[in-house]
């Protein structure tokens, strides 16, 4: 219980600490959450084509016939 108080202290004293032990779990946690959403219907994604070459282009064909994804070319 000691041991407890003693790191609760030294948080509560020390701003690096308490960004370390509160706010930077909170963005994980946040940023995971986000990440982890299976409800992913028309994602944005932009297509740069640096070559025109057959894969290329049948790459950007299967990305814009997909129902999950809204390609920009």
């Amino acid at each position: 219980r000691a041991l407890c108080v003693k790191e609760t202290r030294q948080i509560v004293r020390d701003p690096s600490s308490w960004l370390i032990a509160v706010v930077i779990p909170l963005l994980l946690l946040f940023i995971f959450g986000y990440g982890i959403n299976l409800d992913s219907s028309k994602l944005r994604v932009g297509i740069l084509l640096e070559q025109r070459s057959e894969a290329a282009l049948d790459f950007t064909h299967t990305m814009t016939g997909s129902p999950y994804i809204d390609a920009t070319i």
